[in-house]
Parts: C-alpha cells; sequence; structure tokens
C-alpha cells in the first residue's frame, strides 16, 4: 500500500493529473455552453467559423515548421530558448506570408468555397496564426520547465475567454464566433508568456542567429518530416471542409461542425489522457522486453468498452439528443451523428495507441499510410458529393475510413513486438 500512496504521490502523477485537469476543463466549459450558443447563432454562422478556421488552420500548423516540438529535447536551456526565438521568427514570416496570400487570392479563396461572407473575415487569418503558433510555443517552454500548473491555467482561460467573448459578441453574428477564437488563444498566450517573462526573461539574451541556425539544423527532421504528417492531418480536416463547402448548402457544413464539435469533445479528454499514460507506459515497457502487444490490446478492449455505450446512444437516439441539446434546427446534426458512428468510434480507440510508431521509430510507414487514409476520407466526401446525397458520402466516409483503421490497427499491434 505504501508503495501505491508514494507513486500516487510522485511528481511525474501530479503532472499528468494537472495537464489533465486543465484538458478537461477547457473541452467541458465550450461543451457545456454549446446549448446557449446554438441558440444564439445559426448552422449559417458555424459554417463561416468551420471555414474560417479551416484556412486559419492551414497556415497554422505550419507557422512554426514544428520546431516548437524540438524545445522540450535539448538539455541545455540555451539551446531550448534559441529554437524558441526561432518558432517566433518563422510564426512571423508565416503570418505575413498567410496575408499576402489572403490578399491576392481573396476572390478566388471565397469562390473554392462557394462563400462570399468569409471575405473580409479571412483578413483575421494573420493573427490567428499568430495566437496558435505563440500560444504553443510558450506552452512547450513551461512544459519544459515543468510549470505544468500554468500549461492548465492557459488552457482553462483560453476556452472560458473564447465562450465568454462568443456569448458577448453574438450581435456580430458569425464575425463574434471568430473573434472569439482569436482573443481566447491570446487570453491563453497572455499566461504563459507573463509565466515565461517573470522566471525566463533572463534567457532571451542567448538567442543569436549563429545558434538559431544550428538549432535549426540539429532538428530539421521537425519541418522535414513532422511538419508534413501534421500537414497531411489538417489538411485532411480542412479538405472535408472545402468540399462540403463546394458540394452543398453552407447551413448543411455548419450542422455537420457541430457534429463533430459534440462527438469528438467526450473522446478528446478521455483519448488524450489514456495517450499521455499509454505513451510513456509503452515506452518504457518497449526498451525493457521489446513487446508492447499485450499492452496496446488492453487499451483498445478498455476503450472499446468504455466507448460503445456512448456512441450506441448516438446510433439509436442522435436526433432527438441533439434536438434536446441544441434545439429543434439541430435535429439534422444528431442524424449526420449516426451515419459518422463507425468512423468516430474506430478512430477513438485507435488514436492512443498511434504513437506505437514513433516508439518502434517506424514513422516514416506511418505518414505514408496516414495520407492513404486521408485520400480515402476526402475521396468519400467526393463521391457524396457528386451525388449530391450528403448521407451517402457520409456511409462512404464511415465504410471507407472504418476499413482503414481496422488496418491500421492489425498493422499497429504487428509492428508493437520486434
Amino acid at each position: 500500500m505504501s508503495f501505491i500512496t508514494k507513486y500516487l504521490k510522485s511528481d511525474f502523477i501530479k503532472h499528468i493529473f494537472t495537464v489533465f485537469s486543465g484538458n478537461v476543463i477547457a473541452q467541458a466549459i465550450p461543451f457545456l455552453c454549446e446549448p446557449i450558443l446554438a441558440r444564439i447563432y445559426t448552422p449559417d454562422d458555424f459554417a463561416v467559423l468551420a471555414l474560417y478556421l479551416s484556412v486559419a488552420n492551414l497556415f497554422s500548423i505550419i507557422a512554426t515548421a514544428r520546431y516548437e516540438l524540438a524545445i522540450m529535447l535539448p538539455k541545455e536551456d540555451r539551446k531550448a530558448m534559441n529554437l524558441l526565438g526561432l518558432s517566433l521568427i518563422i510564426s512571423l514570416i508565416v503570418s505575413v506570408l498567410s496575408f499576402l496570400i489572403v490578399w491576392i487570392f481573396n476572390t478566388n479563396i471565397c469562390k473554392i468555397l462557394h462563400n462570399e461572407d468569409i471575405s473580409s473575415y479571412l483578413y483575421l487569418v494573420p493573427l490567428s496564426v499568430l495566437s496558435v503558433s505563440w500560444y504553443q510555443v510558450f506552452n512547450y517552454w513551461n512544459s519544459r520547465k515543468k510549470r505544468f500548473r500554468n500549461v492548465a491555467i492557459s488552457k482553462s482561460v483560453e476556452s472560458i475567454t473564447l465562450v465568454t467573448s462568443n456569448i458577448a459578441l453574438s450581435f456580430l453574428k458569425s464575425l463574434g464566433l471568430v473573434l472569439g477564437q482569436i482573443i481566447g488563444y491570446f487570453a491563453g498566450v497572455a499566461v504563459v508568456l507573463f509565466a515565461f517573462l517573470r522566471r525566463d526573461k533572463s534567457h532571451l539574451k542567448t538567442i543569436s542567429s549563429p545558434e538559431m541556425k544550428e538549432v535549426a539544423v540539429t532538428y530539421q527532421d521537425f519541418p522535414k518530416v513532422n511538419s508534413v504528417h501534421a500537414f497531411g492531418d489538417v489538411l485532411k480536416n480542412s479538405g472535408e471542409i472545402f468540399l462540403l463547402s463546394y458540394y452543398y448548402l453552407k447551413e448543411q457544413v455548419g450542422l455537420y461542425s457541430r457534429t463533430l464539435r459534440l462527438l469528438s469533445a467526450p473522446a478528446a479528454i478521455i483519448g488524450s489522457a489514456v495517450a499521455q499514460v499509454f505513451y510513456q507506459k509503452a515506452s518504457e515497457t518497449y526498451h525493457q522486453t521489446r513487446d508492447i502487444r499485450k499492452l496496446a490490446l488492453k487499451v483498445l478492449i478498455a476503450l472499446a468498452c468504455i466507448s460503445l455505450p456512448f456512441y450506441a446512444i448516438v446510433f439509436f437516439w442522435g436526433d432527438d439528443l441533439f434536438a434536446w441539446f441544441l434545439g429543434e434546427n439541430y435535429r439534422i446534426a444528431g442524424i449526420y451523428g449516426k451515419y459518422l458512428v463507425p468512423y468516430l468510434f474506430f478512430r477513438f480507440i485507435t488514436s492512443p495507441i498511434s504513437q506505437i510508431p514513433l516508439i518502434v521509430n517506424r514513422q516514416k510507414k506511418f505518414l505514408l499510410l496516414s495520407w492513404s487514409g486521408h485520400i480515402l476520407y476526402l475521396f468519400a466526401i467526393i463521391l457524396g458529393g457528386i451525388k449530391s446525397d450528403i448521407l451517402l458520402g457520409f456511409t462512404f466516409l464511415s465504410i471507407f475510413s472504418s476499413a482503414f483503421y481496422v488496418g491500421i490497427i492489425v498493422w499497429l499491434l504487428k509492428i508493437s513486438k520486434s
């Protein structure tokens, strides 16, 4: 018993609980406020937000060339600080480039998206790029210094500010949703930036051009490999919104965005916590035994048992639940959820063990497989769009994606034993 007590009191468990609590608050607040937002904003407003974020995220994901992920790795704070400086400089460059692209191709972008309402909002993309990238950079610095309380607080502040801004700016309609995203992230940045300036301001003098060049070369795999993988994930998410906007009505896009938002929130809370614990335990186990298949199977079975009741309820009563929770106007979103249940289920149980390729050094193969899955995903939406039947598209999406994830699970289990 003393061992268990000692383990529960360890810094490692305390840090996990601290970050987890921040994740719960960050996810729970927007989720619980969805009924309010759904009644003061229309599906068309949410469609504009979904389109805006799809464009902004394409820039945000590469805004730092993924160098912010490397901040945790160097032994010396000096190198980590130069990675921080490098990340911030790249984010400024990408922000300016995003403005130029939006300025030059604004009309073309709106035509592709079949939505003229987003035209003026696109000029806010540089602010989103800066807020998201700086939020990530200073979060990783605080994580490096084991100031996980700051990380948790920043996530909570970002979430609370976002929802508060959305409600306060509801008179601006869709613009209120967009501004809420930007204000929320800048509020989160303020927390981690203040913590940085209060305790680490003196480190700024160690930043220099030669050392930034040195760390850029040392950690070049992050922009070369990791950024390609991350960009593929965002391209899939943005691509689906672009295609849905091209083939269907603005209202349908807005309803779909709410479907994913609500059905992904609970899974994100549980899945992220399991992923953190699994990554640490699997890495330790693999170094000792070169075999993490049993652990992976345990995680898969546990997540399946946890999530099956939830997804079963959505499958049978999703339309009634959405109508009750968000209002009758969102009943169709619940119907969308029914068709997406198989895909969401397999995505949920696969997500935590998708870190296995990192542990066994099979990232490049996994990158190719991931891009294959993205192509299948978008192809399903195109098939539905050609037939002008969104439910048919979601049917194909669930079939293709479920088959893909089953194949990924088989492959992950195969490589999990040396």
